[in-house]
């Protein structure tokens, strides 16, 4: 089956909303992205384009504590078009099933709540470290070099094994 794929940069309109359908959990809030162009030596914005983003499972609940109205971030996801009628009025409604979402840095710096892996739930017992690091214990750096904790999730990993 060919679906098309859409890659979005846009501010939240809402706050996402978090709903039960069919027993599964289910994010969704509507996207605004604003078309640029440069006139001479300003830029100047086009009308907006509004889509409905959902997300299903974990996923949603993750983005439900994770995203908030204004929000600058990146959609990819399943574009779906749909027609729709109701009584005498009728329009067009554009969905995004979203596979990824994250915040754009382009705007500024974003900081991540970082668990430690053993921890992770998504993680399955097979892929643990033999080892686990400590958790609360960051490694050794000169004075110069440390972080505070809201910049210690922009650290190289020091672990020898990646989650993908």
């Amino acid at each position: 089956m060919n679906e098309d794929v859409i890659t979005v940069v846009g501010r939240l309109g809402g706050d996402p909303m978090l709903k039960s359908v069919h027993g599964d959990r289910v994010a969704e809030f509507r996207l605004s992205s604003k078309p640029r162009r440069k006139e001479g030596e300003t830029w100047v914005d086009g009308p907006p384009n509004w889509y409905s983003v959902e997300a299903w499972g974990d996923f949603a609940q993750h983005v439900a504590t994770s995203l908030r109205k204004g929000d600058l971030v990146v959609v990819l996801g399943k574009l779906k078009v749909e027609q729709w009628e109701s009584g005498e009025r009728r329009g067009t409604s554009v969905k995004i099933r979203a596979d990824h979402i994250g915040h754009t840095l382009r705007a500024g710096a974003v900081a991540k709540d970082r668990r430690p892996r053993e921890q992770d739930p998504a993680r399955a017992p097979e892929h643990q470290p033999v080892a686990a690091a400590e958790p609360d214990r960051e490694p050794e750096r000169e004075p110069a070099m440390a972080l505070t904790a809201q910049e210690a999730w922009t650290a190289p990993l020091t672990e020898p094994d990646t989650p993908f």
